[in-house]
């Protein structure tokens, strides 16, 4: 028996997390047995000592570039089943394989209603999933614009929107606690996942108000606390480049929201997302779907 130690990357909801874990194969064991084994698992170095915010960019990069991904490509189990767990159909996915990643909490595009000829802004638009669905809604008339701050990422999105044939979809480098768009501009705001992850979720509420049109609303779904970290969870360098590090408390994050100035609908929590998402991790989170609006 031959003892080897591994790396591997759960990619699950907005969570990227490393977890050492020491396992036992055969020494005759063949390379494609190994693979079958790792099901959606893939096995990367992680630096010590980033920031998180450099952290967070890098994992996601990584994500987008193919260095830290599931074996099996588009038709991986894992990606497809997290996605179908929390709300896209086996079409959607199917349709849009590659830009399905599974990082996803929730299905934020079905918590309201889409007109067609609606300018949609997607906060943390990853390779474009829920911006294509968008754009299904809006049709050509409408107009769907995706921000990331990863390039690599938005390079996918790019890549993806080329493939797909969405014209109506535009791309854009940008971080959400400074937007790269117009006041006023936007009639609809969704973001998946990615809310949570903002060093500073003022800023980020603050710039998602100022864009929207008055009468405007927000659907989201993110990642937030019942109860704090322990003290080991806090310090424990896996957790860093995810949204459970860098979530807050429910009471807090909707204290926030609503000194912003909106108007909050909360439409349901899912508090199976510890299980499905973080593989039992024993982290105190929910996934939080809201709807948010800009009054007069």
């Amino acid at each position: 028996m031959k003892k080897l130690l591994i790396m591997v990357i759960l990619i699950s909801c907005c969570n990227i997390y490393i977890k050492t874990i020491s396992t036992y194969c055969p020494q005759n064991n063949k390379e494609n047995e190994m693979k079958k084994n790792k099901t959606c698992c893939a096995c990367a170095n992680k630096k010590k000592n980033q920031t998180t915010d450099t952290a967070i960019n890098k994992v996601y990069s990584d994500i987008a570039q193919g260095n830290i991904s599931s074996f099996g490509g588009k038709s991986c189990g894992c990606k497809t089943k997290i996605s179908q767990d929390i709300g896209y159909s086996r079409e959607e996915i199917d349709a849009l394989a590659d830009a399905n990643l599974g990082l996803g909490c929730g299905y934020p595009i079905n918590l309201g209603d889409i007109q067609k000829g609606s300018t949609i802004l997607d906060l943390g638009s990853g390779a474009g999933l829920d911006c294509f669905l968008a754009a299904r809604k809006v049709g050509s008339t409408g107009k769907v614009i995706g921000v990331d701050a990863s390039e690599a990422m938005v390079k996918k999105a790019q890549e993806n929107k080329l493939k797909y044939g969405y014209s109506n979809v535009e791309f854009l480098l940008g971080d959400i606690e400074n937007l790269p768009i117009q006041d006023n501009s936007i009639d609809i705001i969704i973001s998946n996942c990615v809310l949570s992850l903002a060093k500073n979720k003022e800023n980020a509420f603050k710039e998602a108000y100022r864009v929207l049109k008055t009468n405007g609303k927000m659907y989201v779904s993110d990642i937030v606390l019942i109860a704090p970290l322990s003290t080991e969870q806090q310090q424990d360098k896996s957790l860093i480049g995810t949204c459970a590090l860098s979530a807050i408390l429910k009471k807090d994050y909707l204290e926030k929201l609503s000194n912003t100035g909106f108007e909050i609908i909360i439409s349901g929590e899912d508090t199976t997302v510890n299980i499905t998402k973080y593989n039992n991790n024993n982290l105190p989170v929910v996934s939080l779907k809201y709807i948010a609006i800009k009054p007069n």
